[in-house]
């Protein structure tokens, strides 16, 4: 009984948040996003400390303790704004939606569209992450993406019915593997964020440091014959975005250096994310704890 009186006051809360952000108007919202973002980077100690930890250990002493805060504060801005697309989303029309960003390199996805491949995406939370894949759905076609459940039910539900409008199909991350190979058969193109601490995986060089990352990316994209495009979003201004297309990894042409393609393939993807997290840091959620795998106690409270 606690339970449910808990999910429907959450959902409560979160149709309260959708009013608010619906009703604002836009000159407003700016201002009451960077508003809410002072407010995390001033009172959210136990993300705030997970960041700071997280700078330590990547930068150590190679940048001052004041640049490592503005990373921080822009970390939190960028994610209350994407809240922000989250919600925004959900109840914009496509044409809407396409009209907040501008596409570099989109003839990439146009070229392995015409050539009947296999796509997988792969990106961060970096940049406008919450536009980014409603965006590559609507302008390119459709996208299934590993996504973790939602403690909520019907948050969850209204997430998934969000998604549903802007041609993003949910996988859950339990039963990943299967409902990547489905979507593949049902000639969807799959999207996966692969910056986040797993419990179990491949060992990895990320950002300077030991850490386990999936490897389903790889399997998948070895498998299937498929072609691996990172995509990144960047913030203009606000609601206004480039959504910019990177270089592919092709399976088909790639020279292997060593007998294990798996981790060699894994490490190239995470290779892509390091280098725009290290040219803009600012635009990286440094507020979960990556490196948790091999770096637990930098996590411990009164270390940082």
């Amino acid at each position: 009984m606690y339970r449910k009186i808990k999910d429907y006051f959450r959902l409560f809360l979160y149709k309260t948040f959708i009013f608010l952000f619906l009703i604002t108007p836009r000159f407003l919202m700016k201002k009451f996003l960077e508003f809410l973002a002072f407010l995390a980077y001033k009172f959210n100690k136990k993300h705030k400390s997970i960041a700071k930890a997280n700078l330590d250990l990547v930068y150590k002493n190679t940048i001052s303790e004041e640049r490592k805060e503005e990373i921080i504060y822009n970390s939190y801005k960028s994610l209350v704004f994407n809240m922000h697309e989250f919600i925004e989303n959900q109840k914009l029309t496509k044409d809407e939606i396409l009209g907040k960003a501008n596409i570099i390199n989109g003839e990439i996805i146009e070229k392995a569209l015409k050539e009947n491949r296999k796509i997988i995406y792969i990106s961060a939370h970096y940049g406008g992450w919450e536009l980014t894949v409603p965006y590559i759905a609507l302008k390119f076609g459709k996208v299934a993406i590993v996504n973790r459940k939602m403690d909520n039910p019907h948050i969850q539900k209204l997430y998934e019915e969000a998604r549903t409008k802007n041609n993003v199909t949910m996988l859950e991350k339990q039963s990943a593997a299967k409902g990547m190979i489905k979507a593949f058969k049902d000639e969807k193109a799959v999207a996966v964020v692969i910056d986040q601490h797993i419990g179990s995986g491949i060992d990895i060089d990320f950002l300077g440091q030991k850490v386990k990352a999936t490897d389903s990316t790889s399997r998948l994209a070895l498998k299937f014959d498929a072609i691996i495009i990172p995509i990144f979003t960047y913030c203009n201004g606000f609601r206004d975005f480039t959504v910019e297309i990177k270089e592919p990894i092709d399976t088909r042409i790639i020279e292997f250096k060593s007998d294990n393609e798996i981790k060699e393939l894994t490490q190239m993807q995470n290779d892509i994310l390091c280098k725009y997290i290290f040219e803009k840091p600012d635009l990286w959620l440094w507020q979960h704890k990556r490196f948790k795998k091999y770096h637990k106690l930098i996590y411990k409270k009164g270390n940082n």
